[in-house]
C-alpha cells in the first residue's frame, strides 16, 4: 500500500468519525433499516446525515410556523 492509498483511507475514516460524532450528537443511533451507524460506510453515512439535517429543518420550519 503506498503513500497516497494511506492518505485516502485516513481521509474516509476521518470523514466517518465526524459524521457518526454528528449524527450522534443529533441523537441518530440507528440507519432507517436499523443498522447501527457504526457499521456504515461513508456513503451511507453521508446520506443519512443530508437526510438528518433535511428533517431537522423541516421541522425547525413547521415550529416557526406555529409560533
Amino acid at each position: 500500500m503506498d503513500i497516497s492509498e494511506k492518505q485516502r483511507q485516513r481521509a474516509v475514516n476521518d470523514r466517518r468519525t465526524k459524521i457518526i460524532n454528528d449524527l450522534y450528537r443529533m441523537g441518530v443511533f440507528y440507519t432507517r433499516d436499523g443498522r447501527k451507524v457504526e457499521d456504515c460506510r461513508l456513503f451511507t453515512l453521508e446520506q443519512v446525515y443530508i437526510n438528518e439535517k433535511h428533517r431537522m429543518a423541516k421541522v425547525k420550519e413547521q415550529q416557526g410556523e406555529l409560533m
